[in-house]
């Protein structure tokens, strides 16, 4: 495991690599998560593959956006086509757990010269706003902002505190509620805080509809496996009935977990992963 950081024009993004392969694998994780996210599936494994696990911005050790911009789904896509460009490698693998699932989907739509395959972790599709809606959801997502923009950083007694936060709101365990926590957060003047933007929080202004969610996702050329937590998110198995099916080629698997199953059960997610990957060289 070594760390890494790359220049997308004004910010740094960070990351960990893993195992050295001619073949490259970019991993993405999910929203307020980090790249310690694939630390137990990926630390002590037998790799034939460099994996690259990016922070995405505003999340781990990555910049924040600046303070007059915010995070659009969309600008993921251009961060991980800078983060790829720079391996000069003809093309990736793709990983991607929840929200990086979806990231991957897109840019994979985008980019199909660039992506030998995608694996899919407990995320597939979109999240979808119908079109008739966008006015109030950009409503919400503007008044949602003006609330954040006057809050200031909140302040922990302890990074034990931090953690039993992230244990509330998901489906994680204590070891990997702290995994993820060393990475997401920092002592100041004996207060415990987030590396991640309060502005992530934010309402999306802007979301595919459904049409276009299904556009982009006929335009997937590289084969795609979509695994899943058996006591995964419900949301995901409903957007897997409702896109499945204009997939080119979707392999799925079901496995013990919830919907971080790729940190509860990492040695079978990274046995159906590496399958996929070996059945697909890029080279």
């Amino acid at each position: 495991m070594q760390p890494f950081s790359f220049q997308t024009g004004t910010q740094t993004l960070r990351g960990l690599t893993f195992g050295h392969g001619e073949e490259a694998v970019v991993a993405l994780h999910g929203w307020l998560d980090n790249a310690h996210s694939y630390i137990p599936m990926l630390e002590n494994a037998k790799l034939n593959h460099t994996w690259y696990c990016i922070d995405f911005p505003g999340h781990g050790l990555s910049d924040w956006r600046s303070n007059d911009a915010h995070y659009y789904f969309i600008d993921y896509i251009d961060d991980v086509y800078k983060f790829i460009e720079s391996l000069e490698v003809s093309k990736v693998h793709l990983v991607g757990h929840s929200m990086g699932a979806m990231v991957a989907g897109v840019f994979a739509s985008c980019f199909p010269e660039k992506v030998a395959s995608v694996n899919f972790l407990e995320g597939i599709g979109g999240v979808t706003t119908n079109s008739n809606d966008v006015s109030s959801q950009l409503r919400k997502a503007i008044l949602n902002r003006a609330r954040v923009s006057t809050k200031g950083p909140r302040a922990f007694e302890s990074k034990a505190h931090i953690i039993s936060a992230r244990l509330a709101s998901g489906d994680l365990e204590y070891p990997q509620a702290e995994l993820l926590m060393s990475r997401n957060s920092y002592e100041k003047a004996g207060k415990w805080y987030l590396t991640t933007d309060p502005k992530l929080k934010n309402h999306s202004g802007f979301r595919f509809d459904e049409a276009q969610c299904i556009a982009t996702i006929k335009q997937i050329e590289a084969p795609c496996q979509l695994i899943l937590g058996e006591q995964g998110f419900p949301f995901v198995k409903q957007n897997l009935e409702a896109y499945g099916k204009y997939y080119k080629e979707l392999k799925i698997h079901q496995i013990p977990g919830g919907h971080h199953c790729h940190m509860q059960n990492p040695a079978l997610t990274l046995e159906h992963i590496h399958a996929f990957i070996e059945h697909y060289k890029a080279s």
